[in-house]
């Protein structure tokens, strides 16, 4: 794992654990508001399984090849909902393993992958309860050729969706994962030349055995909830304004780009999109209680290479954005919204062939995105809570000449946000209210 992305997950972590003590959930006892998830940090290791390509020899002649097994371990990250029945959880690879095989340098691997399981039999203490679900998952390909001059291969970047099964054993505060998933759309296009393309099958079937520790920090709460004070507090603050507040977020995203770019299918066809990025995000937002709507702004900044047969291509986006989301309902402290946001973009597109420079072009325009998710909230008086969201940016492209563009049209999910109200912490105002 790259050293950035050990302090992005490092600092992540330090914001996360000094709020609140750790508790462990309940919520087989009863099904209330405050036992409605957990969350989880961990750790897995993946491995591949299958999969084969193609080549030409040092002979010209095109040859086969069978995929060597690759695993790759993997910080994981997550929350329970719906009181054990639903797992949902973002999985960050620390290392991608490369391999040499017939004079070629093979990389296969899956990039950041955001994943929902769904339990029949809530997870249990002690117990064995079975899981199926799917996973959104960039699987990542690149093959280099050495017999070739250039013969860098593109890093295929596709978005998959493969089928997950498996079987989870819970302890107290812990929980063991053994499962696999099946990718059952492994035929994918690939040029192993910047004119030959074949059909290569990326590894079908992936093995996962994981570990990750639970914590629950809401079920303090739930006397006051079930006595009424919290009802009474949150009146008698609101009455005041009280519940209008700035708030804090940040968490990781993951950007998949939806298309590849006109002057690639016309210029570089041997070219794929270009790889997801993972992002952190940072936001100072201001809550409306009355009106249950959140306003904010955040940065998020987002790179992303892409590389073939001598052609190394870059762009690079840094987006300010304004956004407005209104709730739509409360249940049991899940809480969906949906949005609009508008973003102010500073988009960078490079390229070199073959060691030569052909564009450095950047564009400062306005984009529309849309926004929908949900927050995890068992009261409207808590100093934080955990949110979900997912932004499309269905059209945001560069130009680069009077012809060609650049797409930057992607999807951002973060699916396990930090959202902190300081002055619920530190103001003295809502300390004293009883």
């Amino acid at each position: 794992m790259k050293f950035g992305l050990f302090k992005l997950v490092t600092g992540f972590l330090i914001l996360l654990f000094p709020i609140h003590d750790i508790f462990s959930q309940a919520y087989l006892e009863k099904k209330t508001r405050h036992r409605f998830g957990e969350m989880h940090l961990g750790i897995s290791y993946q491995t591949s399984l299958g999969g084969s390509t193609s080549f030409f020899n040092r002979q010209g002649a095109l040859q086969g090849l069978d995929l060597n097994t690759a695993g790759s371990p993997r910080f994981v990250i997550g929350g329970t909902h719906f009181w054990g029945h639903a797992d949902f959880y973002v999985a960050i690879p620390f290392t991608f393993n490369q391999y040499r095989k017939e004079n070629q340098t093979i990389l296969h691997t899956a990039n950041a992958e955001t994943g929902f399981k769904f339990y029949p039999w809530p997870i249990a203490q002690g117990k064995i309860r079975p899981f199926f679900g799917f996973a959104w998952s960039p699987f990542l390909f690149e093959q280099d050729n050495g017999n070739l001059d250039f013969g860098d291969g593109p890093n295929l970047n596709h978005t998959s969706f493969p089928l997950l099964a498996g079987i989870t054993f819970r302890g107290r505060k812990h929980f063991f994962n053994l499962g696999g998933s099946w990718n059952y759309a492994n035929k994918q296009d690939y040029f192993i030349s910047r004119s030959q393309e074949v059909v290569i099958n990326t590894p079908p079937f992936q093995l996962a055995l994981s570990y990750g520790f639970l914590f629950d920090t809401t079920i303090r709460a739930e006397k006051d909830w079930e006595s009424g004070k919290t009802k009474q507090k949150t009146k008698r603050l609101a009455e005041k304004g009280g519940l209008n507040d700035f708030f804090l977020s940040t968490g990781f995203s993951s950007a998949f780009w939806l298309a590849n770019s006109n002057y690639n299918r016309e210029q570089r066809p041997y070219l794929t999109k270009f790889p997801a990025s993972l992002i952190l995000e940072f936001g100072l937002g201001y809550h409306l209680h009355q009106w249950d709507m959140n306003l904010s702004i955040n940065y998020r900044g987002m790179a992303s290479p892409n590389s073939a047969y001598g052609s190394e291509q870059d762009i690079r986006r840094r987006s300010y954005g304004l956004e407005v989301t209104k709730n739509l309902l409360d249940y049991k402290g899940f809480v969906p919204f949906l949005g609009l946001m508008l973003a102010y973009e500073d988009l960078r597109f490079r390229e070199d062939f073959e060691d030569v420079s052909t564009f450095n072009v950047s564009e400062k325009k306005t984009a529309l995105g849309f926004t929908f998710g949900w927050d995890i909230r068992p009261n409207r008086i808590q100093s934080w809570l955990i949110r979900t969201n997912v932004r499309v940016f269905p059209k945001l492209s560069l130009d680069i000449n009077q012809q060609n563009s650049i797409s930057f049209s992607n999807i951002e999910a973060n699916f396990v946000q930090l959202v902190v109200y300081p002055e619920r912490i530190f103001s003295k105002r809502f300390k004293n209210e009883p």
